[in-house]
């Protein structure tokens, strides 16, 4: 059985999914990008916490605009060169939030209010919807959209996230979608194991640019430990459609977590692996598009009027019953929502 729970996080509202049966839980902040802060999945009867979130209010805003753990990152992941960029032969200027590269990073939405818009309870899964109109009000990015995110916790599958952005401008805009999960388990992360999906590596210049050039990237293609190795990595998994999955191994726990990500035209396209100084977690991060794409057009999606962006990526812990696929590739994003 599921329940959907309200509670104060200091000044904010914490939503709680449920699961009452195995304990499974996810935790969202809606006034802020409809942050994920906390995700717990069970493996046989035993739920470990795997998401590096905030634990009290002081933490929860250092880490806003910051590390940006567990944000949205929305109309683009990772960096805008100098945080300027053309779109149909107009020059705009983004904030720069990221000074010491002087770039803008990570989008606009991950300290925005989302709208809880429905909450749906069924006997096997949890689905909260979420809503933003952004209305084109800064100057560096005069486009306006609707976002809704549905997060979807499912007894059998994990949790899952589906992004839809629609143009509800007059005229073409540019998008792009990421997810900024920090994953941990009991383990420290150099004593993890890592399997990466078959990827290039993006090329990049002193101030994380990308130079244009790509290379095979054969690392970690079979589960190998981390140890010291230093990521700040993005890699291009291609555009076939269907799913690539990133594995993490905690041996010493028995833990298999799989982090998955849609592929195919205008989806989730490349991946961003970085382990932070402090080496209390690795981030796995699912991106529609390279750095700088407003300039390079790296996996950059443009709407037309009318049109939408949509899918899915979502985390599950290995070793348990799964459901077989149901997906019946509908465009109706309450049918798209929960299905692996």
């Amino acid at each position: 059985m599921f329940q959907i729970d309200e509670s104060c996080f200091d000044k904010f509202t914490q939503v709680k999914a449920l699961d009452t049966t195995s304990g499974e839980y996810i935790t969202i902040i809606p006034e802020y990008g409809g942050k994920i802060n906390e995700l717990v999945l069970n493996k046989n009867e035993k739920n470990y916490s795997i998401l590096y979130g905030s634990t009290n209010y002081s933490d929860f805003m250092t880490s806003i605009g910051k590390t940006f753990q567990g944000a949205k990152l929305i109309p683009f992941p990772n960096r805008i060169n100098n945080g300027h960029y053309y779109f149909k032969g107009i020059k705009y200027q983004l904030p720069i939030n990221e000074p010491e590269k002087h770039h803008s990073i990570h989008g606009f939405i991950f300290d925005k209010k989302m709208n809880i818009l429905e909450k749906k309870i069924h006997d096997d899964r949890v689905l909260i919807t979420m809503e933003y109109i952004y209305e084109g009000d800064m100057t560096g990015y005069p486009f306006i959209f609707e976002l809704q995110i549905v997060y979807c916790l499912d007894s059998d599958n994990g949790f899952k996230c589906t992004t839809k952005i629609t143009n509800i401008d007059k005229k073409s805009i540019p998008v792009g979608d990421g997810w900024h999960p920090y994953f941990k388990t009991e383990s420290k992360v150099d004593d993890l194991m890592l399997e990466l999906p078959s990827s290039k590596k993006v090329e990049i210049d002193a101030n994380m640019i990308p130079t244009g050039k790509m290379e095979t990237f054969n690392k970690f293609s079979t589960p190998s430990k981390i140890g010291n190795i230093e990521f700040d990595t993005t890699l291009y998994l291609g555009d076939k459609e269907g799913k690539n999955s990133t594995f993490i191994y905690d041996t010493r726990n028995d833990l298999k977590i799989n982090i998955w990500q849609e592929t195919g035209k205008g989806k989730y396209n490349y991946l961003q692996i970085f382990i932070p100084p402090n080496r209390e977690s690795i981030a796995i991060e699912p991106m529609t598009c390279n750095i700088n794409a407003f300039n390079n057009n790296d996996g950059l999606i443009v709407l037309e009027p009318g049109e939408s962006f949509m899918a899915s990526y979502g985390v599950a812990i290995m070793g348990k019953t799964m459901l077989k696929d149901h997906n019946n590739n509908s465009n109706n994003i309450n049918k798209h929502m929960c299905m692996n």
